[in-house]
This record gives structure tokens, C-alpha cells and sequence, in this order.
């Protein structure tokens, strides 16, 4: 079975179930909607604290749910190689080392064709609500231009600012999460030893 997982551990916990990881994907949110909420309290005073949320999402992203880089539960969505090392280093691994040197192995980083059906379709399902969001902003943009009378400019623009940051947060993290919810039970047996037929 193929598995977009990249490890199968996170903070010592296993990952394998569906269950286990929608437990992470949920308490995730959770974690993140309280942030969402703070640093909506806290920019009536400070301005630069929206990014707080940001960056929270960020590191969800790349190190929790994955799909951002070499880290996290999910293979990196970008599937590209990692970043060669330095032709200095290959030179020197070519004259300590000459028969190391041959085909990479790309089974890390590289995504089969259902891992990449997968990313296709998580994205086009997580991207549908956030189009919404800025069908959302449009209107409230423009009343905010001229105020109706039934609500201030404040609170407009702070409507404008929380569905935004709730946007930009669910951008981030949405597809990986979409895919953890989905993925069905990993056997690692099967996946750690080789089928012999």
C-alpha cells in the first residue's frame, strides 16, 4: 500500500489510525480558532499581532500536518527533490565512496500518481470554502468604502479582518488536514516489509 506518510509518529504518539489522526486534526483547529480569537482581542490594541495566528498556521503546516516540506505526517506536496548538496561534497563521496554513488532513492520525497490524485483533490476541496471567504470580503470592502447605517467603519473592518485571518490560516493548513481526515488506517506491516510473491 502506498502512503503519503512521512513518519508515522508524532510527539511519540503513532499516527497510523484514522481516528488518532482526526483527534489531531481537531484539537489542531481548536488550538487554532483560540489563537484566531486572541489575536483578534488583542489587534484592537497592537496591529503586528494578526501575524501571531500566521505563524502558528506555518508551523502546523510544515511540521504537524505536512505537505510544506521534508516534514510533518504528509509527503511535501511540491514534489521535488531535496535540495542537492553541494558538488564538493559529491566529489568528495565519489573518491571515498564510488560505488554509493548510483540511482537515488526518490521514494521519500517523490509522490505515486495516487498520492498526487490525492493532493489534486484535497486542494480543489479545501480551496472551494476559501473562495467563499473572499466572496465574503468583497461586500464588506465595499461598505466599508460607504459605511451603511446600520454599521460602523470599526466594525466592518473588523469583519473584513477576522474572515481574512481565518481565510489565510485554513490556506495554510486545510489541504493537509483533508487529507488526514481521509486517509484510511495505515497498515505499517505492509508497508515496511515487502510483499513476496
Amino acid at each position: 500500500m502506498s502512503t503519503a506518510a512521512v513518519t508515522y509518529k508524532l510527539f511519540g504518539i503513532p499516527m497510523q489510525r484514522r481516528a488518532t489522526r482526526r483527534k489531531l486534526v481537531v484539537l489542531t483547529y481548536i488550538v487554532l480558532a483560540v489563537l484566531c480569537a486572541s489575536t483578534l482581542l488583542l489587534v484592537q490594541y497592537y496591529s503586528y499581532t494578526f501575524s501571531y495566528a500566521l505563524y502558528a498556521a506555518v508551523a502546523v503546516g510544515i511540521f504537524v500536518f505536512g505537505g510544506q516540506g521534508p516534514y510533518g505526517l504528509i509527503k511535501a506536496f511540491a514534489n521535488k527533490p531535496p535540495r542537492p548538496e553541494s558538488p564538493i561534497v559529491d566529489l568528495v563521496r565519489l573518491h571515498l565512496e564510488p560505488m554509493s554513488i548510483g540511482t537515488p532513492d526518490t521514494s521519500a520525497w517523490k509522490n505515486d500518481e495516487r498520492e498526487l490524485a490525492r493532493r489534486d483533490a484535497a486542494h480543489y476541496l479545501a480551496y472551494q470554502p476559501l473562495a467563499i471567504a473572499f466572496l465574503l470580503v468583497l461586500p464588506l470592502a465595499a461598505w466599508a468604502v460607504h459605511p451603511p447605517h446600520w454599521a460602523s467603519v470599526a466594525v466592518l473592518l473588523n469583519l473584513i479582518l477576522s474572515v481574512a485571518l481565518i481565510a489565510s490560516v485554513l490556506a495554510v493548513t486545510l489541504p493537509s488536514a483533508i487529507i488526514l481526515w481521509t486517509e484510511p488506517d495505515i497498515d505499517t506491516q505492509s508497508v515496511d516489509t515487502p510483499d513476496i510473491a
